[in-house]
């Protein structure tokens, strides 16, 4: 909604040469053979993942003109013009605090790639019964369901009414509005989303999902997005420039700040989903 997400490196050159030049079609959930291994496919790249005690190709990132993690509008001029300002806080939380045991961080690298947004674990789960309700009025304005690891997944993107954007992945049951929403379009064996058109209308509280994450991986991914202003990291050129082929990189922000205030303290004592690769290492999270 799953916008996996080596090391990138500041530097194009560096990048490249750590893409593998194979052409063979790779199809996630399916056998690789080393971790961190690449290969790049249609404008697909694949990361190599630990799944379990197996090696498997993790979920397609575009290479091209497409990302998978970024939101729709990957810039202030494409989005659609605020409608209104935006309410303080900025967002309301997404998900029963009471239930979840780890945060991911947005703005850092994960699983090999870079990773605007980040996510809430729920690592005791006993189920996938989680539900997700919607943090902000706006619009949904992509979608995709894909297949990842023999189940299907959900990625939403939505633009906010006052200019900030949205999404979640790993959905995996969704509420029959949006479940007709998404159900217009093919399953697809990675995250590239289609346009809804015309946007369907979405209200701050408003349930989405009912259960989240794969059967024995309990957690879903959560990026906030301001397309009013570009964030600080991106104000460093190297940084910029390594992440030039990802605009919604840029606008990326640190929601645990933008949450209600007594919820933004509780996620900020919750240890990292990611455990000790990046932790709580964060370009927006400072």
């Amino acid at each position: 909604m799953k916008r996996a997400f080596a090391t990138i490196v500041i530097g194009c050159l560096i990048l490249t040469l750590n893409l593998s030049t194979a052409t063979a079609a790779v199809k996630p959930g399916t056998t690789c053979k080393k971790l961190g291994q690449i290969s790049a496919s249609a404008g697909i790249k694949y990361t190599c993942i630990k799944s379990g005690k197996k090696f498997v190709w993790g979920k397609g990132v575009g290479t091209k003109s497409t990302s998978p993690t970024a939101p729709a509008s990957s810039s202030p001029s494409s989005g659609s013009t605020p409608t209104t300002s935006c309410p303080t806080p900025l967002i309301q939380t997404p998900v029963d605090l009471s239930k979840v045991t780890s945060i991911l961080y947005p703005g850092q690298e994960r699983g090999g790639n870079y990773k605007a947004h980040g996510g809430f674990g729920f690592d005791n789960a006993t189920d996938n019964l989680v539900t997700v309700t919607i943090p902000l009025n706006g619009k949904v304005n992509r979608v995709v369901r894909y297949r990842e690891m023999g189940e299907i997944q959900y990625l939403f993107e939505f633009d906010g009414d006052c200019g900030v954007s949205f999404r979640f992945d790993h959905l995996r049951k969704l509420t029959p509005k949006f479940e007709a929403i998404v159900n217009a379009f093919p399953i697809k064996e990675d995250t590239r989303t289609d346009l809804v058109s015309p946007p369907v209308a979405v209200k701050v509280g408003e349930v989405i999902a009912t259960e989240v994450g794969f059967l024995k991986n309990v957690s879903v991914d959560f990026g906030v997005y301001d397309m009013r202003q570009k964030n600080e990291a991106s104000k460093d050129p190297a940084w910029a420039s390594a992440h030039s082929q990802y605009p919604a990189d840029s606008y990326g922000i640190c929601w645990l700040n933008s949450l209600p205030q007594a919820d933004s303290l509780v996620v900020k004592a919750l240890p990292s989903r990611d455990g000790s690769k990046s932790g709580q290492t964060s370009d927006y999270c400072k």
